[in-house]
């Protein structure tokens, strides 16, 4: 089959082309083939490809060279492994799911990492939807945003922020996205449902717009998956609440908080890994999901796509496109196959 093998750490995810490996093999832990019609790139695996995740940490990561790119992905199942029951789900089902190894024409994965589509969503729109379940889960779960809440979102052109937007608006709440890029403001204001759109500068003027939306209380919620809590603390009501999901790190690296502005405004930090999370508390992962699922069925979720990105072949001009921050919305590649089965 083809993928795209991260045989050694890169300096250029956008020179990334597929190659031919092997079908992963099926196991007990990993009982199920599915056939990826379409995957979707995010920061995480540009970081992943360049070894500058925490995942790839000598030490106490687990993605080490080499491995197979990717996390999110569509596709339908192609085969189980006999003698494995696996509830509710079978040969031919339209599933979509986040694991690595998803920039391929097949993935091996274990159950719980997959999920049926629901009726009327499309693999692309699945794909696109397929790990955004985080930003809902920490705009409701951790979060807990309420209806009368103002919330500010940064990174919200994005996968993870256009999400945390539209999952704070169903609640209710008031919504100010944050973007970098004048272009992308435009398209925020023409195309997203959210009550303000504020670019961000360099010289931090920014944060005076948004502290003179709240007429100077500051808002009630940051969602960051950007890597900017400092500047939330600056945005803040008193009391207020900053949720930090994803790898929230600017060119990966983490950045340091000031912990007496902390103090000063009773403020409450969070991070959210939604794997470990998930692990932990699988009722709340079930929760989790079926609110996340309602709200896709509802229209209420909906991805934003951007581009056109057809087969593996074109997965070096995804990522390339994702590092240059010309991304608005979610891209999602087509990937590229035969019309015969995998050979097992």
């Amino acid at each position: 089959m083809k993928a795209v093998l991260i045989s050694e750490y890169v300096t250029d995810p956008g020179a990334l082309r597929p190659t031919e490996v092997p079908v992963p093999p099926l196991h007990p832990d990993r009982p199920i083939l599915v056939r990826i019609t379409h995957c979707s790139p995010q920061h995480a695996d540009i970081l992943h490809a360049q070894g500058k995740h925490q995942n790839n940490n000598p030490k106490r990561g687990w993605c080490h060279p080499p491995f197979i790119l990717g996390y999110d992905f569509a596709g339908i199942v192609e085969f189980v492994l006999p003698n494995r029951s696996i509830e509710n789900l079978q040969i031919n089902d339209r599933v979509f799911g986040a694991a690595i190894g998803a920039f391929a024409e097949y993935i091996a994965v274990k159950p719980e990492t997959i999920r049926k589509l629901p009726e009327g969503l499309s693999n692309e729109a699945a794909c696109a939807m397929a790990g955004q379940a985080v930003s809902y889960a920490a705009v409701v779960h951790v979060a807990k945003v309420q209806p009368e809440d103002v919330v500010l979102v940064s990174g919200a052109s994005g996968g993870l922020g256009s999400v945390c937007c539209m999952a704070a608006k169903a609640l209710g709440a008031r919504v100010i996205a944050l973007t970098g890029d004048q272009e992308k403001a435009e398209m925020m204001r023409r195309d997203m449902d959210v009550d303000s759109v504020v670019l961000v500068d360099d010289g931090g003027k920014w944060i005076d717009g948004v502290l003179e939306y709240t007429n100077g209380v500051g808002v009630d919620v940051v969602l960051d998956n950007t890597g900017m809590v400092n500047d939330a603390i600056r945005c803040l009501a008193y009391m207020g609440r900053i949720v930090v999901l994803g790898f929230a790190a600017r060119k990966g690296v983490m950045e340091s908080v000031k912990m007496n502005k902390l103090l000063l405004k009773s403020a409450t930090v969070s991070g959210y890994r939604f794997g470990e999370s998930g692990r932990r508390s699988p009722q709340t992962l079930e929760a989790v999901w079926e609110g996340y699922l309602e709200l896709l069925r509802s229209g209420q979720l909906k991805p934003l796509l951007y581009g056109k990105y057809d087969g593996l072949e074109d997965m070096g001009r995804a990522l390339g496109d994702l590092a240059a921050r010309k991304v608005y919305g979610k891209i999602v590649v087509k990937v590229a196959r035969s019309q015969r089965g995998a050979k097992l």
